[in-house]
This record gives C-alpha cells, sequence and structure tokens, in this order.
C-alpha cells in the first residue's frame, strides 16, 4: 500500500487500504478517529455529470434516514475537496475484505440449508418492503449488493441508487417495473441459496434438488420467477411463503392482469364500427 494513501483523510476518518470498488465508487477501509471504529468509504469518482451526482446525493441522504437489520446503513453523505461524492457506511467485513453473499455460499458448499434460505429470502424482501413504504425503490437487486455482515445476516448494499441516477422522466416511468425487477431478483437469489443452482438455461423445481422439500416450494418459484407476471407485491411473495401457514391461499392468487372485459368489448366495437363506414363509404 503507499504511503500517500495511508496519511490520507477524509474528515476524521484516516484510510486504511483499499477494498476494491462497485457501482464505479472507490471502496476503503477508513479508521474513525473519533470512536477508533472501522468505516467503509465509497468515493464517486467516475460521477462527472454535476445532475446525477446531485441526484445520487439526495438518494443516500434520502436513505440515510431508513433503518432496518437488512439494508446497509448509510451514515453520511457529503463531498470531499475535490467535489467528488463521498459515502460512509459502517464496516460489515472481516480482516480479509467485504464479504458477499457470493462468498458465504461458496464457504457453505454452493448452498443453505432450507431454514436459513426461507428465513435469507424473507429478511431480503421485509426489507424491501420497509424500503417502499418510505417510497424508495431499488429495481434489481444484484449479487455485488447483497453483503453478509459479522453476524452472517444479509444486508442491501446502496438500496435505492440504481433508480435514482435515472432520469426524472424514466423513474416515473418505471417504477412498476423496477418493483416487479427487485421482487423477482431476490426470488432468484434465492433460488440459488435454496438450491446452489442458477435460473439460467432450463430450472429444475427445487423438490427434485431437495429431499422431502414442501412442493410448495415449487409452485411459489414457478409464481415469482415468471418473466411476464409474477408475484403482484412484495407482500404478495412474502404472504405466499410455504414457510407461512396461509401460503396456499396466496400461492392461487396470481395476478391475471387480462385488459377488462369493457374495454375489450369497446375496442371491438371501434373497430367494427371503423370497418363498416369503411365498407359503405364506395357505396355513397
Amino acid at each position: 500500500m503507499s504511503k500517500s494513501l495511508r496519511n490520507e483523510y477524509f474528515g476524521p476518518y484516516k484510510l486504511i487500504r483499499s477494498i476494491g470498488s462497485v457501482h464505479g465508487a472507490s471502496r476503503y477501509i477508513v479508521l474513525c478517529n473519533r470512536t477508533d471504529t472501522n468505516y467503509t468509504l465509497y468515493r464517486f469518482e467516475n460521477i462527472h455529470n454535476q445532475h446525477i451526482r446531485r441526484q445520487a446525493f439526495h438518494a443516500f441522504l434520502k436513505m440515510s434516514v431508513v433503518e432496518h437489520p437488512h439494508i446497509h446503513k448509510i451514515i453520511s453523505a457529503t463531498y470531499d475537496d475535490r467535489g467528488q461524492l463521498c459515502v460512509i457506511t459502517p464496516y460489515t467485513g472481516n480482516h480479509e475484505g467485504i464479504v458477499l453473499l457470493d462468498d458465504l455460499l461458496h464457504r457453505q458448499d454452493g448452498k443453505f440449508g432450507v431454514i436459513e434460505a426461507s428465513r435469507a429470502i424473507e429478511h431480503l424482501l421485509g426489507a424491501v418492503a420497509h424500503a417502499h413504504k418510505h417510497g424508495i425503490v431499488n429495481g434489481t437487486i444484484k449479487q455485488e449488493d447483497l453483503l453478509v455482515d459479522r453476524y452472517g445476516c444479509l444486508q442491501i448494499q446502496f438500496y435505492g441508487y440504481e433508480s435514482s441516477i435515472r432520469s426524472s422522466e424514466d423513474q416515473s416511468a418505471s417504477k412498476s417495473s423496477d418493483i416487479n425487477d427487485e421482487v423477482r431478483s431476490i426470488i432468484d437469489h434465492g433460488y440459488t441459496m435454496l438450491t446452489g443452482l442458477t435460473t439460467a438455461g432450463e430450472r429444475i423445481n427445487p423438490s427434485r434438488v431437495i429431499k422431502r422439500l414442501d412442493r410448495a416450494w415449487d409452485t411459489w418459484f414457478d409464481i415469482g420467477l415468471d418473466p411476464l407476471d409474477g408475484f403482484e407485491s412484495v407482500e404478495h411473495a412474502i404472504n405466499a411463503m410455504p414457510t407461512n401457514s396461509n401460503s396456499p391461499e396466496w400461492l392461487v392468487k396470481k395476478s391475471a392482469r387480462i385488459i377488462p372485459a369493457v374495454q375489450v368489448g369497446s375496442l371491438l366495437r371501434r373497430r367494427f364500427r371503423s370497418s363498416q363506414s369503411s365498407q359503405s363509404r364506395p357505396n355513397q
């Protein structure tokens, strides 16, 4: 490590060492000289557009008031003396560095037990539902954003950041799609945690991989991973989980999203009238 890095400070935080990058931000372990505690510093050196930088800054400020055990806490967001956006969060890693879900799965031979996997899925869906109550939506949750803290719990890193850096028009137009995408992405991660497999290619029902597994899980994943439909909401996905006693009634409530019959009828009538009028014109 360079001598200059060890001597560099950001406010009360002394940069200890670099631990890679994420979302285009350089990431460092830092030591707070006031509390003698390690934190993580993210420095967004590649956001050159002032408007996007401002949007990201306000998104982090908004997320800083959201408290949930499975959403990575934003302690502060500010700018350094070079005008670069900097974010401070708790340090969740160990002496080796940040631990991701993928790292934990590798140590567990690629998958978790049924109880452990179902709890992890519930925790992530619960975190998303909590953020939605604050009016914050992220979109697809990427593997690189699922951190594992020192107690083995999952935390979503930078929730809300992805949607914040889009244009205002894209944000309003894609909110419903973002919700569907993020629920589906969590269920995708859940499938891997439960089975040790991925959803790429032909997906195998979990009951074929895990002995004596409740086949309701097959139905739950069939609905949740449907690319066109999926669950109606985060709450729907949580209530339909086979770990809940009332899950059977929720598992059959898949949203059909059919155009109402009145709209179809009116559409047909309009087309019929326009066809009649076009046929009658040459006779006039």
